[in-house]
């Protein structure tokens, strides 16, 4: 069981954040699987708020990784992430985009269960594979208000929207109160700009 980290806890009581060291699950694991994003090992130190249009649960999720073939006598090691939850009963349409390449969270992007589509803006096409069933889908939920936004953050990010919420990793968020921080900052933009008529 995870310990309760103080710098947490003081993080979730100044924002009225209710604050769980060992994480209940079974909310975060009826989202998966995710698209983009590989399902973690296990979820900790989830901290989770309410609102009018749904709820929050920001935790970290945790890989379990193993070492290289050629890395003789090394065990597995466990990597971690900021990954937010996010029920919204205003988003509608399933898409997903990623600029994460290389870490261990990326899923094998072949292995995707939507086709892999253009948004029409190079820019953002030359940093981010998106993901959805139709074009139509993608406009939807990935509006240039929202692809504007993922580019400014310049960081390795998987983003999914689907009927009733979206989902959201920056995978190298640092494990601090500055990470954490940007995290709960990002998902109260990310919802704007997704929850807006094309923008």
């Amino acid at each position: 069981m995870p310990a309760s980290l103080h710098w947490i806890d003081a993080f979730a009581r100044s924002r009225g954040l209710r604050y769980e060291p060992e994480a209940d699950e079974r909310w975060l694991r009826a989202w998966e699987p995710y698209s983009t994003l590989k399902t973690p090992f296990r979820y900790e130190h989830a901290l989770h708020a309410t609102g009018a249009t749904g709820s929050v649960s920001v935790a970290r999720a945790v890989l379990e990784c193993a070492p290289s073939p050629a890395a003789i006598s090394v065990p597995s090691y466990e990597v971690g992430t900021w990954i937010a939850i996010v029920q919204d009963v205003r988003i509608k349409a399933k898409a997903a985009v990623t600029s994460d390449f290389g870490s261990p969270f990326t899923e094998p992007l072949e292995l995707v269960s939507m086709p892999r589509l253009m948004s029409g803006d190079a820019g953002f096409d030359h940093v981010f594979a998106s993901f959805s069933a139709t074009t139509e889908d993608l406009a939807i939920a990935i509006t240039p208000s929202v692809r504007k936004l993922l580019l400014s953050w310049r960081t390795p990010v998987h983003a999914e929207t689907r009927a009733g919420g979206f989902i959201l990793a920056p995978v190298s968020l640092s494990a601090d109160g500055h990470g954490l921080g940007w995290m709960f900052d990002a998902v109260n933009v990310f919802g704007e700009k997704a929850t807006k008529l094309k923008t």
